[in-house]
């Protein structure tokens, strides 16, 4: 999309909206204000202008080409890299199979550069018709209200740079509209990755200091100081990170007929900076700090689990387990459905339009019960967690399986454990499924195991992944688990299904974009990297108590040959699966390869035939796609016409 159009975007969601009544949802972007014709209709009193306002985040809300951390079940976010994975037959549907088997080019990815800056455009447009409407002049809003709101627009268009960076690498800054007659000569070009990073920290920096800490439950999601500073802290991570410090993988990736004031043609620098990493953990210290304080955020503890009237007898765990356990892994379960009005301070920042319905539809088991109709309800069974997600779940001492001496010996992983049938294949469970920590039991759907508490009716369904007439790969269907596993995620923890097909339970969430768990483990990591074990040992235990996990101690440390930076990403595999942050974890851990390259992703032999033995099912397999990697892969295409429609700006490398 030109750069012109882009900026002289006509607003199209502008009138007045009010909250909708009766949802359960906690986020004002549930709400999409109707179109009006004109530009300047969306300043003529305070409800319309506000309006104006709310639609500049629609952006970052947008299921197709928005950045959503999660909810949409055929993002290449959620589906690309080693967590999760969708039915290779799903793959052409979201766009994933392009970066799955190393085929997206200019021509066919989506794009979300210039998705984000239309958002930009937004932002300016709404900022151009401020300075014209002369709301302050005519008692519409005060001062104060004038100055938060050009704020938060800085703030947003922050954000949306910082999306773009976190994609493709080095960005064109946008700060101000384009004439219309603005030749092709004066549009921007991309600027330094360094410099990038710079303009988005002050600008955070800036708007922080005239936007509030905190909002109420109707206005959580618009920009605040504390988002400000966490969005600081995740933009200074990247930049630390080995991506921009020091080993990018290509050498000769510069501008052509745009310079970087300060850097001249280069776009990344290839020289490590220690730095990087001390500036990161101030912007941690600081996020986290202002977040606990004057934001009022803190790390969810909530027990509404119990306010819901689940009996803990409810919860199987294989081999049984204690109420403190149990009680762990519905907290776990409840986390992404909690709302700030039901104890749950740990979003900072929430976007999308509650639901999250595609989500756990696509993760439903297969054959769930009859209906009152006669049929048989079921969901599309298709989000697969991997070998490597189930693997990197602590044991319930708090170590990897492979790594902790009272584990069950790695040859016996597959072999079942012995556990009394009860009627429902509980005999069929796997030593590798038997003694976890509660993140495994509140999140993964396993072969024998239950899935949900309710969702039959009151029951949970007892997973028979062996059967094709029950949750078993079934050749009639494209919808199939790929790895033998199911997801229980984003699964709401007290929703039931009646005969009648009528849901019951079920509560809307808003999607976290950042909660405070993910700022703790920016600070373990840079903490890692600067040698401060004690410290970031302390970070990454605030996050396995809340998770019920053994915590981590210096002992543990070397074990399998783990080092302390090795243990805090293997919390982000844990605490964020299936959240979309482990696509963008291994492109700036610059670990392509290591996760992605062909034949690394595995699970149960889940495909190979119908209604297959319990050996024959429970063995480790590689996914029988051609899924690979290069190293062009770290960094996102620009489409092939914003290229062509402004001479200043280069392609990423190997486009």
């Amino acid at each position: 999309m030109k750069l012109k159009n882009i900026f002289n975007r006509l607003v199209l969601g502008a009138a007045a909206i009010s909250l909708l009544g009766g949802t359960a949802a906690c986020n004002y972007l549930d709400v999409v204000p109707p179109e009006q014709v004109k530009v300047e209709d969306a300043m003529e009193n305070y409800n319309t202008a506000l309006g104006f306002l709310y639609s500049c985040y629609a952006f970052s809300a947008n299921n197709s080409v928005g950045e959503l951390p999660y909810g949409n079940y055929l993002s290449e976010m959620n589906t690309t890299a080693d967590d999760v994975l969708n039915p290779h037959a799903w793959a052409s549907d979201g766009g994933a199979a392009a970066i799955l088997l190393n085929t997206i080019s200019a021509q066919n990815a989506p794009d979300y550069w210039g998705h984000n800056y239309n958002g930009i455009g937004q932002c300016l447009l709404f900022l151009e018709q401020l300075d014209k409407a002369g709301l302050v002049e005519r008692g519409v809003i005060t001062a104060d209200m004038d100055r938060e709101w050009r704020a938060e627009m800085k703030a947003l268009m922050a954000y949306y740079h910082f999306v773009i960076l976190r994609r493709y690498g080095p960005i064109a800054i946008l700060e101000e509209k384009l004439p219309l007659d603005a030749p092709q000569s004066s549009f921007p070009g991309r600027y330094h990755f360094d410099y990038c990073v710079d303009w988005i920290v002050n600008t955070l920096d800036e708007a922080a200091a005239e936007l509030p800490a905190k909002r109420d439950v109707a206005q959580m999601g618009r920009m605040t100081s504390t988002i400000c500073k966490a969005i600081k802290a995740q933009t200074l991570l990247l930049a630390a990170s080995p991506l921009y410090n020091g080993s990018f993988p290509y050498t000769d990736f510069k501008n052509t007929n745009w310079e970087t004031p300060g850097y001249g043609q280069e776009l990344i620098s290839r020289t490590y900076d220690a730095s990087k990493w001390n500036r990161a953990l101030a912007a941690a210290n600081e996020a986290i700090d202002w977040a606990e304080t004057r934001g009022d955020r803190a790390i969810y503890r909530g027990d509404e689990y119990i306010n819901a009237n689940i009996n803990l007898d409810e919860v199987y765990i294989p081999g049984g387990a204690s109420d403190e356990f149990k009680a762990a892994v519905l907290r776990m379960r409840y986390l992404h459905y909690a709302c700030e009005n039901e104890g749950n301070r740990e979003a900072i920042m929430t976007t999308g339009a509650g639901g999250l319905t595609t989500q756990w539809f696509a993760s439903f088991p297969k054959k769930i019960m009859q209906l009152n109709s006669g049929t048989m309800l079921s969901g599309y069974s298709g989000q697969g967690p991997t070998l490597f997600a189930v693997t990197h779940f602590l044991t319930a001492n708090g170590y990897l399986p492979e790594n902790d001496p009272k584990f069950t010996p790695e040859a016996e992983w597959f072999e079942s454990a012995g556990l009394p049938d009860e009627g429902v294949g509980r005999s069929r469970i796997i030593n590798l499924h038997v003694a976890r920590e509660p993140r495994f039991y509140a999140w993964i759907g396993f072969d024998g195991g239950d899935y949900s508490l309710r969702i039959a009716n009151g029951q949970p369904v007892h997973l028979n992944m062996l059967d094709k007439d029950l949750q078993g790969y079934n050749t009639s269907t494209r919808d199939n688990s790929p790895t033998g596993y199911l997801c229980q995620k984003f699964m709401p923890p007290t929703m039931q299904i009646a005969p009648t097909n009528t849901y019951v339970g079920y509560v809307g969430p808003s999607r976290a974009v950042i909660r405070l768990a993910e700022l703790y483990l920016i600070r373990a990591e840079c903490e890692a990297q600067l040698g401060m074990t004690d410290e970031a040992i302390r970070d990454v235990n605030v996050i396995r108590e809340r998770a019920g996990a053994q915590p981590l101690t210096t002992a543990m440390i070397g074990a399998g040959g783990m080092t302390l930076m090795d243990w805090v990403k293997n919390e982000r595999v844990c605490e964020f699966f299936n959240e979309g942050k482990r696509y963008f974890d291994i492109r700036r851990w610059v670990e392509g390869d290591k996760y992605l390259g062909l034949g690394k992703r595995m699970g149960l032999n889940a495909l190979a035939k119908e209604n297959p033995s319990f050996e024959e099912f429970n063995k480790p397999t590689r996914l029988p796609y051609n899924y690979t990697w290069a190293n062009k892969l770290y960094l996102y295409p620009i489409q092939y016409g914003d290229v062509y429609a402004n001479p200043q700006l280069v392609q990423n490398p190997g486009f």
